[in-house]
């Protein structure tokens, strides 16, 4: 599909993926429909329709509202997700499972052509991955996010077919400005001393600047041979966590100086896990077993299939990208008086 010739349905439009995504593909030229669920639109969205986004506050969860988000629309990008490492497995398996399943079929039904799923390339498991490829290995899922992004990305492949081309996008950990969910969280650990980093921080990290997870999108929307596909999405620069938080820290301006050994934070997440399960606890641990895992591993991934099938390319280094996002969350965090 070409800009202008079509409208995108972007899902998940007020979070920090969707809304970049709304955006990106709105600057490309297409004509996008932004969704969002809360009471109001963030900010960013009022000014994206001000420039011609048309933008709906739909629930996903009733089928009448997945049926009218559709109609009209020649292509979907579902980037609407429950994103945590914590939380009750029975409402991720409504919000990331239900929720795909019902708008791969009314999209369908509508008459749509591509189906876009950002999924995640958390969905490999925990273990040595070094260049790993959509091939595997694969590893055991721990948490039901990981779980019911498995069984949605399943769902997408599974109704590729003529008149209905489906990609499954599998970002890796996606930065950037505007990122509270994950790096200005780590951001803020850091000007409180906590290194973000486990075991010295020695593991391969597997970022993706947000603006090249926009690119892929774009790609996988244009690409026919994507068709039935999933592709692993990286930045393509292994580093390790030690080298990202260090210069994180370096342009904060900050010395942290807490962190755990492995053999200390396993216990210590698996304890927290395990009160917090008990006591109903609905906010997310300090530390939790998918984020020691995560980092216990080097966790690194090969693009080659993404560019060979899709012309993907990533064109934002770590460092540019990480100063980009220092300096966004500084201005939002702490603005001057």
């Amino acid at each position: 599909m070409t800009p202008g010739s079509s409208k995108v349905l972007v899902t998940g439009a007020s979070g920090f993926i969707g809304g970049w995504v709304a955006r990106g593909l709105a600057e490309r030229g297409h004509a996008v429909r932004a969704l969002y669920r809360r009471p109001r639109p963030p900010a960013f969205l009022e000014t994206l329709a001000a420039g011609g986004v048309e933008i709906q506050r739909r629930d996903l969860a009733w089928p009448e509202d997945a049926r009218a988000a559709v109609r009209g629309v020649e292509a979907v990008v579902h980037a609407a997700a429950l994103t945590s490492d914590w939380g009750d497995a029975e409402l991720f398996r409504r919000q990331n499972v239900e929720v795909t399943a019902r708008l791969l079929q009314e999209a369908r039904a509508a008459g749509c052509g591509v189906f876009v799923y950002v999924g995640s390339i958390a969905v490999h498991g925990y273990g040595p991955h070094v260049q790993t490829t959509e091939d595997g290995p694969y590893y055991p899922l721990c948490n039901p996010y990981q779980r019911t992004k498995k069984q949605a990305e399943e769902s997408v492949l599974a109704a590729n077919g003529p008149g209905f081309r489906t990609v499954v996008l599998r970002p890796a950990d996606v930065y950037g400005p505007g990122d509270t969910t994950t790096f200005y969280r780590l951001l803020a650990a850091q000007e409180r001393g906590i290194r973000g980093t486990l075991g010295g921080g020695l593991r391969l990290a597997s970022l993706l600047a947000v603006e090249d997870l926009v690119q892929a999108v774009v790609l996988a929307l244009e690409r026919e041979q994507s068709g039935g596909q999933a592709f692993n999405i990286t930045g393509g620069e292994p580093n390790t966590w030690r080298q990202v938080l260090g210069y994180t820290a370096s342009l904060l301006g900050v010395r942290p100086w807490l962190e755990l050994p492995l053999f200390v934070a396993r216990p210590v997440a698996a304890v927290l896990a395990a009160v917090y399960g008990f006591l109903g606890i609905r906010r997310d641990p300090p530390l939790t077993p998918h984020r020691v895992e995560h980092v216990a591993y080097d966790f690194d991934f090969s693009i080659e299939k993404a560019q060979k099938m899709l012309g993907f390319s990533p064109a934002v280094g770590w460092r540019e990208g990480l100063a980009r996002t220092v300096a966004a969350y500084r201005a939002e965090r702490h603005p001057p008086q």
